[in-house]
């Protein structure tokens, strides 16, 4: 299965405030669940190429004195056996080009930028950009966040694409648990089939509320659109190093990374 990311190289921007709200909003309808291994191993996709795009943005601004080089555009990442090979784009969204590539291998150490300035790209990755630029003209009401981050994924079950909208920060505290987008999006990467707002409002979470008495006991948070975590659970589990619990359909579960585990809170009773 092919595995490829899409962002652009700032973070995708709205034009939102940086805590924008839609709780007045009807409540967002239920979203598609997958059983928990194909969850976990959605989640932790998303992390590894996330951190991949990530790494190689450092080379990038490094090679460039700290600014990123003249046209820039985006990137996308494609996974390949040894990690994954970042390449960003420059030109216009309408008709991208290869500019610089960077390979980051699986442990997340980035190579040197090489220059591929006058390449062609080929019609899957262009496919992919155009996916990802037709899901961020889409995004609903509830917008948590200044700033998206943008990852697409092959759909499992269809021919088309999964693109995931992540509501990003810089501040290294905070951990957005709500504003997060799922789209599935058409083979040819132009038409948006359904959209699938993973939270029904904005959550912000500081970080440091993971630790007590010296010890780290994780966050909780509550999911009303699923009957059990998902994978920006395990995402955000991966990202910030933590435990997240999660209470859904009636239940408690426990998201450490790729594992998501039901607890039984029968014992505390």
């Amino acid at each position: 299965m092919r595995l490829l990311l899409v962002c652009l190289f700032i973070g995708l921007t709205l034009g939102l405030g940086q805590s924008a709200q839609a709780s007045e909003d009807a409540p967002a309808a239920q979203v598609e669940a997958w059983p928990l291994l194909q969850t976990g191993a959605m989640g932790s996709a998303i992390f590894l190429q996330d951190r991949a795009a990530a790494r190689a943005t450092d080379a990038l601004l490094a090679r460039f004195g700290g600014k990123p080089p003249e046209g820039l555009i985006g990137w996308i990442a494609v996974q390949e056996d040894e990690g994954h090979l970042v390449r960003f784009l420059v030109g216009d969204l309408g008709k991208p080009r290869p500019g610089y590539d960077v390979l980051v291998d699986k442990t997340g150490r980035a190579s040197a930028v090489i220059e591929t300035v006058g390449a062609d790209l080929s019609e899957e990755h262009a496919t992919l950009f155009r996916a990802r630029n037709t899901a961020a003209s889409g995004v609903g009401a509830l917008r948590c966040a200044a700033r998206y981050n943008s990852v697409v994924l092959d759909d499992p079950d269809s021919d088309g694409w999964l693109v995931w909208l992540l509501a990003s920060t810089t501040d290294a505290n905070k951990v957005p648990m709500g504003g997060h987008y799922r789209f599935h999006v058409s083979a040819d990467g132009r038409t948006v089939e359904k959209r699938e707002q993973l939270s029904n409002s904005c959550l912000d979470l500081d970080r440091r509320q993971a630790q007590q008495g010296g010890q780290t006991v994780g966050l909780m948070t509550n999911v009303i659109v699923a009957p059990q975590p998902l994978e920006i659970h395990v995402f955000l589990s991966l990202l910030n190093r933590l435990p997240i619990y999660v209470m859904a359909g009636d239940k408690l579960w426990s998201v450490q990374g790729a594992l998501i585990r039901e607890v039984d809170t029968s014992k505390g009773r």
